[in-house]
């Protein structure tokens, strides 16, 4: 999800951002779109694609699901501070939430990792 948000960001700016109801009247918005949409999206798919290769490093899946749940968290703040958002918002609420938990239900518990340890040791 966040590299096909990173990919469309990049492509199409204008329209990614009307998706999400605002524009980018400037080059400012626009460097500020792409640092977040393109930049740190593309960061995070990494991030958690490296986590995914090394699941008995807890940190790795810890730092991707404190990615998540900081978007999740931002929306929080947003709807005591500015309201309801539109309801195109609460899907990517709603996801980014389940996603980040998901993170932190299926970590790996130290006792895991040093039984994987032993193993491999032998």
């Amino acid at each position: 999800m966040f590299t096909g948000v990173a990919v469309g960001s990049a492509l199409a700016p204008h329209k990614m951002a009307a998706g999400l109801g605002y524009t980018l009247d400037n080059v400012d918005a626009l460097n500020e779109f792409r640092a977040i949409y393109v930049g740190l999206w593309l960061a995070t798919a990494g991030l958690l694609i490296i986590a995914l290769r090394r699941i008995n490093d807890p940190l790795l899946g810890d730092l991707g699901a404190m990615l998540v749940l900081g978007q999740t968290s931002g929306r929080l703040l947003s709807l005591l501070l500015d309201g309801t958002p539109s309801v195109r918002i609460w899907p990517l609420f709603i996801l980014e939430a389940i996603g980040g938990l998901a993170l932190l239900i299926v970590r790996p518990s130290e006792a895991s990792q040093g039984a994987q340890g032993r193993a491999v040791e032998q």
